[in-house]
């Protein structure tokens, strides 16, 4: 071959090296561009998902502690029965009742639910709110079952209140 022609051989062969390594590294570049995208639409997704579940995590948490709190509630309190429970709330409001009787027993899968009737006469409105506030927040797992209240003929600020309770035991 002719000296002349073998540099110019000799420089195309370094050009095709160069602009195959070149593409190479264009390849490459590229599916890394690819990849990283990818991984960030993966984090973005799971980024949401996780906010997600910290949000449900936060309500089992709340309905886990009220859980707790009412099982706790029935638990812990060691009355006999509807009546006994309602004579005690009375009692510490220092309310006297004229019929105070339990009515009837209904078994609800592992729980008992008793239910006892009262009655008082001659009471004020801020006692009655006062006896509500207890039968809500008594430390015997209690619910409201009806509630009536009249007003006397004689005096319209006194009343007569009537409530079916329950007692949820275990």
């Amino acid at each position: 071959m002719k000296p002349g022609l073998d540099k110019i051989m000799s420089a195309d062969r370094g050009l095709i090296v160069i602009a195959a390594i070149s593409v190479v590294l264009s390849a490459f570049t590229f599916s890394v561009y690819l990849y990283s995208k990818n991984l960030e639409n993966k984090n973005s997704s799971l980024t949401g998902q996780l906010a997600e579940l910290q949000t449900l995590n936060k309500d089992i948490a709340l309905i886990h502690s009220d859980i707790v709190s009412r099982e706790r509630k029935i638990g812990l309190t060691k009355v006999t029965g509807a009546v006994p429970a309602l004579q005690q709330l009375l009692d510490s409001l220092g309310l006297k009742a004229k019929v105070i009787r339990s009515l009837e027993k209904r078994k609800l899968q592992e729980f008992t639910e008793e239910y006892a009737e009262l009655l008082l006469e001659g009471i004020d409105l801020n006692a009655i709110v006062n006896l509500l506030y207890k039968l809500e927040n008594s430390p015997f797992p209690l619910k409201i079952k009806n509630a009536a209240i009249k007003a006397t003929f004689e005096n319209p600020n006194i009343f007569i209140l009537s409530i079916t309770a329950s007692l949820i035991s275990k």
